[in-house]
């Protein structure tokens, strides 16, 4: 007896990542997202690990995974973290050990 796994894909989706470019994506509930041709077809070339695309993704599903009026997937950037100088070309992130032990004041 021969057995055949078959995977339906997720919801198409739409994002628009920092730089204002709008993907079409499939969510599959046991993989990671899948970008989508003009057609709604997995594209042969999907985006490279430094796209934005990953990003605003990442972002998006980690933020409750909402979905605004206009049908867009909705996220919000990440704040910068608060850096403190420690000296010469060295910061460190506001509130930890080392910019507590040797940060400077102006």
């Amino acid at each position: 007896m021969k057995t055949i796994h078959i995977l339906y894909g997720g919801p198409d989706r739409q994002i628009k990542d920092a730089t204002g470019k709008v993907w079409r994506f499939e969510m599959h509930p046991h993989s990671e997202p899948a970008v989508q041709d003009d057609d709604g077809e997995l594209a042969d070339k999907q985006p490279g690990e430094r796209s934005p695309f990953w990003k605003a993704v990442s972002l998006w599903a980690r933020q409750g995974a909402v979905i605004g009026p206009d049908g867009l997937c909705t996220w919000k950037p990440e704040p910068e973290p608060t850096l403190v100088h420690l000296g010469g070309r060295n910061y460190a992130v506001a509130g930890s050990g080392l910019a507590e032990t040797y940060g400077r004041t102006p």
